[in-house]
């Protein structure tokens, strides 16, 4: 696990509340931010679409590809060629007048990846860092706070996170992404256990 991704001081943060190392890179690894989205292979955990800084120019639209899961707006390119359509709508394409031969490719709009927070600046902690797009990013925030007592099952991207969460705060341990995968049923047993306790206590 990178030594950058741990619980910080303040004296370690800067006015706005992040680490120095969030946006400034170290001799021996990237800012914490790049970090991380470096680990997620450059696509957003929640709806898979890939994202490259300095590589997709300002991010407006970016290349799809198989493991999206996202919705629209969507807009179809032929390659070398001007925008044919631009689909507003996830459910389905209405391309009329493409060229005999030329395969379409999709593009999806406003998915640059961020880095999202799970809890307080200071917390870099991996499980508490997700690489996700802005439009993820826009969703997730807000809704989810990691010591609120969920009820429900973690969706399938999250359980990762929720499962170390769980050992830290009900166990005392911080594992790794490998270590929580190989327990990850056990520990969210453990939390979802635990917090039907501290719902009943309240």
């Amino acid at each position: 696990m990178s030594s950058l991704l741990r619980q910080y001081e303040l004296s370690e943060c800067g006015r706005d509340g992040y680490p120095y190392f969030w946006h400034q890179e170290t001799e021996w690894e990237p800012a914490i931010k790049d970090l991380i989205r470096e680990q997620a292979g450059h696509r957003c955990q929640r709806c898979g679409h890939p994202y490259r800084v300095g590589e997709h120019g300002n991010g407006e639209w970016s290349p799809c590809d198989e493991r999206c899961t996202h919705g629209g707006p969507f807009r179809m390119v032929e390659h070398g060629s001007e925008t044919v359509a631009v689909l507003p709508d996830p459910h389905g394409f209405h391309v009329t007048h493409w060229e005999p031969g030329k395969q379409p490719a999709r593009e999806a709009q406003w998915r640059i990846l961020t880095c999202h927070h799970l809890g307080e600046k200071a917390d870099c902690r991996w499980h508490m860092l997700v690489a996700l797009c802005q439009r993820c990013h826009l969703s997730v925030q807000g809704k989810v706070t990691m010591d609120k007592p969920w009820p429900w099952e973690h969706t399938e991207w999250f359980r990762p996170y929720a499962a170390a969460w769980y050992a830290a705060k009900y166990l005392g341990l911080e594992l790794t992404r490998a270590e929580t995968l190989a327990r990850l049923d056990e520990l969210l047993e453990v939390g979802h256990r635990e917090e039907q306790v501290e719902r009943m206590s309240v």
